[in-house]
């Protein structure tokens, strides 16, 4: 005999976020450049084969018929948004192909690596490179590692999908404190508009030095040039 209970609220199985469904590659010019040590000062590879292997399956890195990475920017649901070939987005490639067919095509674009957030619970670091992203993912896994994949394209809406997550962002050094100050206003709007979690770490700014200042080295340079010097 069938239950009420049963027809008000059936025993569905819980649905599982599906991957994004774009062809993975592992043997593009950055993943093939971050396996290869000759580069390095100690000649040791910055990711392992294995690690990079993980990395490309995680935030699903492409690759052009040149060999050039494609950085695909896939939100929380999956949608390919867009993707960073180069110096030079898809869609403005697509549309300069295109252009009567993709003239309406509105590009709204997001964090790359948003999609990993539907997979699991881990508190949210932002970076501005999606190389150092990815690179960030393997070293420190207890984070999911984002970007903004460029510094002009940071924003608020941007941080509107992680409202609920623990969130801290690690912005680029420089002289002046320029980037930190941009993004700690817009940590500030986020926390005060939407009641985000989130932090903008002066790390960076209280450890790097005025020479690395000046080359406005990131987090992942910070590292590597610390981790050499001892």
């Amino acid at each position: 005999m069938t239950k009420l209970k049963d027809i008000l609220s059936p025993a569905f199985p819980t649905p599982r976020p599906r991957k994004p469904l774009v062809t993975v590659a592992y043997d593009s010019d950055f993943c093939l450049w971050v396996t290869d040590g000759s580069h390095q000062p100690d000649g040791k590879a910055i990711l392992t084969e294995a690690q990079m292997h993980h990395a490309a399956e995680q935030y699903r890195l492409g690759k052009s018929k040149s060999g050039k990475t494609i950085f695909w920017m896939i939100d929380e649901c999956g949608i390919v948004r867009d993707g960073l070939l180069g110096d030079a987005w898809v869609s403005s490639l697509l549309k300069a192909r295109e252009p009567e067919l993709l003239k309406y095509w509105r590009v709204q674009h997001c964090l790359f690596g948003l999609h990993l957030t539907a997979f699991t619970s881990k508190a949210i670091a932002i970076v501005e490179s999606q190389r150092s992203a990815v690179i960030l993912s393997e070293i420190f896994p207890e984070n999911i590692w984002l970007a903004t994949m460029s510094n002009s394209c940071f924003s608020i809406d941007l941080l509107i999908p992680l409202k609920g997550r623990k969130v801290k962002v690690f912005p680029n050094t420089d002289e002046t404190m320029a980037n930190y100050c941009c993004w700690n206003d817009i940590c500030d709007l986020a926390r005060r508009n939407y009641r985000l979690d989130i932090e903008c770490s002066a790390y960076l700014e209280d450890q790097a030095t005025p020479a690395q200042k000046q080359r406005h080295i990131d987090l992942v340079d910070f590292l590597y040039e610390h981790e050499s010097h001892e």
